[in-house]
């Protein structure tokens, strides 16, 4: 059975992203229920939501391409930072945190050597 929240969490952003550029024309040799819409990427390629994403919907005041392929690269990005929104502040913490061990290896490293030295 299909759990569309594991599967996100799976493939994390990039799934949102086909999903939202899946949306095609269905094969002349699919079925397809009443109601649905032929998506490439979404399991069993049914999928009940019309396509949210269409060209032209909203321009970018930095020359941006306004297709629906920029407009889902900008949704997942934005569903990214909605569920992890301190995501680059801990990956900031982290780097800090790593430079400070390396400083302290080497401290530690050569106050041990210091303190040896003379042991034979």
């Amino acid at each position: 059975m299909f759990d569309a929240f594991t599967q996100f969490q799976e493939k994390g952003p990039n799934y949102i992203h086909a999903i939202l550029n899946g949306y095609k024309e269905k094969p002349a040799d699919f079925a397809l229920p009443e109601g649905s819409y032929y998506n490439t990427y979404f399991p069993g390629h049914s999928i009940k939501m019309p396509p949210p994403l269409s060209d032209g919907q909203i321009t970018y005041d930095d020359g941006s391409p306004a297709t629906v392929e920029q407009y889902s690269r900008d949704v997942a990005a934005f569903l990214m930072w909605t569920a992890e929104p301190h995501l680059e502040d801990r990956k900031r913490l982290g780097m800090q945190v790593m430079l400070f061990l390396i400083v302290l290896s080497g401290l530690l490293y050569f106050t041990k050597r210091k303190i040896w030295a003379d042991a034979h």
